[in-house]
């Protein structure tokens, strides 16, 4: 500290949100993420077994027990996620981050948090 201020390190800023480095940029969600829902799938058209073009079926239960393995070979690209996408829960325990899972995600339990990787 000199003179009542905080000496700032090299390479470091200070902005509205506290001290970062440099090259960063304070950014509001809304500008680098976009948000969509799944799709609720029937009973009827779930699968209990692989078929080529299926992919697993993510459910909260499937996620707390990995038992109830369903899949869907119906789908939207929209609504297919990969390992490195982020998905939220939207009910029950609003706001989990789950990432590193695979496949269709289920509108009433679940956001998948697109975003600029460039940002």
């Amino acid at each position: 500290m000199v003179n009542g201020e905080l000496i700032m390190k090299k390479g470091y800023k200070r902005t509205e949100i506290g001290v970062i480095p440099v090259d960063w940029e304070v950014n509001t969600f809304k500008n680098i993420c976009w948000v969509n829902q799944g799709l609720q799938i029937p009973i009827e058209k779930r699968l209990k077994y692989p078929t080529i073009k299926s992919k697993k079926y993510i459910t909260i239960q499937y996620l707390n027990d990995g038992k109830a393995i369903e899949y869907i070979d119906d789908y939207s690209v929209s609504v297919c996620c990969k390992k490195e996408e982020v998905l939220m829960t939207r009910t029950g325990n609003t706001g989990v981050v789950i990432t590193d899972v695979e496949g269709v995600f289920f509108h009433n339990n679940f956001f998948k948090i697109n975003f600029d990787k460039g940002k």
